[in-house]
């Protein structure tokens, strides 16, 4: 198994605990900004990281669900920032992994051909 498909692996997993969280409530501490985000545009943003943890493993899809939901993790780490909440930790940590799977750097795709 690559270092790919183990970054895949994790951020998979990671959309859909985040996105199905935001109609279970599950996660503890809860985010500190859904108070302050509209209850649609949350259950939205929880059916689009649901969905983005099926359409990583396409192809065809990978490179726009990286490539949106890094730059999304970012800015969602940096209002956590402005607002000087606690729980950025998993934004900015999915943040980097989306980054480096975008990036591409030839170490995490395994042996070189």
């Amino acid at each position: 198994m690559t270092i790919a498909k183990i970054i895949t692996a994790i951020c998979s997993f990671m959309f859909f605990m985040i996105g199905v969280d935001k109609f279970l409530g599950f996660l503890e501490p809860p985010c500190s900004l859904e108070n302050y985000i509209n209850p649609v545009i949350w259950k939205t943003l929880g059916v689009a990281q649901v969905a983005a943890g099926f359409l990583i493993w396409m192809p065809q899809c990978k490179k726009y669900i990286v490539g949106f939901f890094a730059v999304f993790m970012f800015i969602f780490t940096f209002i956590h920032i402005t607002q000087g909440t606690y729980d950025l930790g998993g934004s900015a940590f999915m943040g980097i992994l989306l980054a480096v799977l975008g990036w591409n750097p030839s170490f995490i795709n395994g042996k070189k051909n």
